[in-house]
């Protein structure tokens, strides 16, 4: 009887063992979902900050050039199509430094996984050799 004790006691490592496993993907999960959206938030707040920082550019460039009386004109229309250029330069710029920042984070948690996934074999090997092991020398009865 010693061998169904045996499994019953692997079965019940197991379950464990899955009920554990299940909670850290949870939280790994929701780890990664955390560092994603922190991302995400800074993003957003750098390309708001720099649609700002356009508006109060463009609105002093006009300021200027309305109080020199050279508000209409072909050299005003490109002084302000070059800060909206550079301003468009910095956000393409924020959006690769954003994409970077989450294949970082992707790569990561994947290398988090790979490892927990190794670990967790790894604690489950000697149960199940040493369970095989007396299987082979012995029945399922004894």
């Amino acid at each position: 009887m010693s061998g169904l004790g045996d499994l019953a006691t692997l079965g019940f490592q197991l379950a464990l063992q899955t009920e554990a496993r299940r909670r850290a993907e949870r939280d790994l999960a929701r780890e990664e979902r955390s560092r994603r959206r922190a991302l995400r938030a800074r993003f957003e707040q750098a390309a708001e900050e720099e649609r700002q920082d356009l508006a109060q550019r463009l609105a002093a460039a006009r300021a200027r050039a309305g109080a020199a009386g050279v508000a209409t004109g072909s050299s005003f229309d490109a002084v302000l199509r070059g800060l909206e250029k550079r301003t468009a330069e910095r956000l393409a710029d924020a959006r690769e430094r954003y994409a970077a920042d989450l294949s970082a984070v992707e790569e990561l948690f994947g290398r988090r996984r790979r490892r927990d996934l190794l670990q967790r074999t790894e604690r489950f090997l000697p149960y199940a050799s040493d369970l095989l092991g007396r299987f082979g020398r012995r029945s399922l009865l004894d």
